[in-house]
């Protein structure tokens, strides 16, 4: 096989802006910046290939291939954007702050009908805002003369944002090839949504910023609560229509939460000093709206479902509650799967949870899927700890992450015992004989019961405690050769892992996509790390 491929990506981007600073006597000072931004994208990207090329590696042209098996191919991607905004800064003797600002964008990517926008023209513009008000009590004549106190300080702030990542031809009508017996055709690519707009976020955000006693103790603290709303869809359609979705701008979804940041300096003497840094959050995330109250979308293995009440990206699938030990307990039971297939000894116990009325039927179908787990965590922070003797310093930081679920999907093809395929240990405890207590359903091939079905039982809890550096340095008094300064230390990464999870490593990422968050494909685990250094400064 021979390949060739293109590819140009050209980007122009300009912000023009004027910027006013002004003093009004000894109490007000206010700056506005008024600008416009623009930015043009244009990328294109052509392909080839063809099969039954030369024997030879060392000629991979296209030409070498057989002519009635080359594809090309190629995309032309487009995208142009724009703003007008407007920002404003107020203070009053530096104790009460007032900032604003307000911008109207344009996108090429939003539909020519886009909702929630401002027209001019034919243009729909985006119109994005946000105010906020701090408070410096420290300023204040009740605390003003507080010789411990640095800086004490509230925030509040409120603001709606906008996204357009919604792709560069959704909302557009355009056509795409095909190839059909040596001709070429044109089909519509999408079903067209002209109303296709800009995701938003609204947040409304408070919080307090504190230092004391010579900025050894700081802190800040922020409680927010955002809503989501217009967000990016890709609802089914009816089969008959030749797609498989439309892109729709419906749902809504909200982070509640709060973060918190400190440093302390523990001891501080001229020859021993102490530092910890610690910063902690937790987020909790529900959808509060969704069309047709719930969102399913399959994934290897399982499926994730955005369903009102439960967090963005959940798991859904069964609740598995063990394995019945034997027949008499099976058939006190008395459940069935969808094949109309009774559930014997040595199968699993999923719970029936509903039925097409609404209530339990004895049935183990699409009625008792649930939401089974989150890839969010509960909480989720570090400490880092720094001490200082004479010129050594010795660095360990500490993070964790508690609460968030993971779909062991290298478990799951390990344990299912559905083929010929090789098989962990762990299946040597499965069920096999009348009466046995074990959590491992029985083998069967194909599984034709669905005891290796999408549930609790893939589901693991993935909260880790992790040593995640160590460093110890020391830095040279004087001059080091011809350097002015010279810094001697070594490193080391993933020391300690402290976990539950039975998978390679508790933190990963599969994808960027936040659908795939979550997943264990089974990717290379962190590798512990050794650094042996020499930082030289001129």
């Amino acid at each position: 096989m021979a390949k060739a491929a293109t590819n140009y990506l050209t980007i122009f981007y300009n912000n023009t802006y004027l910027n006013i600073n002004r003093t009004i006597g000894e109490d007000h000072m206010i700056s506005s910046m008024t600008g416009f931004n623009l930015q043009t994208n244009k990328f294109e990207f052509d392909w080839g290939l063809t099969k039954n090329a030369h024997e030879s590696d060392q000629y991979r042209v296209l030409q070498d291939g057989q002519d009635n098996q080359r594809e090309i191919g190629g995309q032309n991607r487009i995208w142009n954007w724009f703003s007008l905004y407007e920002n404003i800064f107020y203070t009053f003797r530096d104790r009460y702050i007032v900032t604003g600002s307000i911008s109207f964008d344009g996108s090429s990517r939003i539909g020519n009908d886009a909702s929630n926008t401002l027209k001019l023209g034919s243009v729909p513009l985006g119109v994005f805002y946000s105010a906020g008000f701090a408070w410096r009590l420290s300023s204040e004549s009740f605390l003003k003369n507080k010789a411990w106190l640095d800086d004490f300080k509230w925030r509040l702030s409120y603001g709606k944002s906008g996204n357009d990542d919604i792709g560069e031809s959704s909302a557009s009508n355009y056509y795409s090839s095909v190839k059909f017996r040596e001709t070429v055709g044109l089909y519509p690519a999408v079903i067209t949504n002209t109303k296709l707009t800009y995701e938003s976020v609204s947040q409304i955000n408070t919080g307090l910023d504190i230092s004391i006693w010579g900025s050894r103790l700081t802190a800040t603290a922020d409680v927010f609560q955002s809503q989501t709303r217009n967000m990016l869809i890709f609802t089914p359609v009816s089969a008959y229509l030749g797609y498989e979705y439309r892109m729709e701008n419906t749902g809504k979804m909200r982070n509640t939460g709060w973060e918190f940041t400190g440093f302390g300096r523990i001891v501080d003497n001229p020859v021993i000093k102490w530092d910890v840094d610690i910063n902690l959050s937790q987020v909790k995330n529900e959808v509060v709206d969704v069309k047709g109250a719930k969102f399913i979308t399959e994934i290897p293995g399982g499926e994730i479902v955005n369903m009102e009440g439960s967090p963005a990206n959940s798991y859904y699938g069964y609740i598995f509650k063990g394995v019945f030990a034997t027949t008499e307990e099976a058939a006190v039971a008395s459940l069935r799967n969808d094949k109309d297939m009774y559930f014997g000894a040595g199968d699993a116990i999923y719970a029936d949870l509903s039925g097409p009325e609404g209530t339990p039927d004895g049935i183990i179908d699409d009625h008792d899927k649930t939401s089974i787990g989150s890839p969010l965590p509960d909480f989720m922070g570090g400490i880092t700890n720094t001490f200082y003797y004479k010129r050594f310093s010795l660095s360990a930081v500490v993070q964790f992450v508690y609460g968030n679920d993971a779909f062991n999907y290298v478990r799951y093809h390990n344990e299912r015992m559905t083929g010929l395929r090789n098989q962990s240990a762990t299946v040597l405890k499965r069920w096999q004989y009348e009466g046995q207590q074990t959590d491992i359903p029985r083998s069967l091939y194909n599984d034709p019961l669905g005891n290796s079905a999408f549930s609790t039982r893939w589901i693991e809890d993935a909260s880790f405690v992790r040593l995640k550096n160590v460093s110890v340095s020391y830095r040279i008094p004087d001059e080091f050769l011809t350097f002015k300064n010279a810094e001697f230390y070594i490193a080391a990464s993933n020391l300690l892992t402290f976990t539950k999870y039975l998978g390679y490593d508790p933190e990963f990422s599969y994808s960027y996509m936040a659908m795939h968050q979550g997943i264990d494909y089974g990717l290379t685990p962190q590798s512990r790390q050794f650094i042996v250094g020499i930082k030289l400064g001129l």
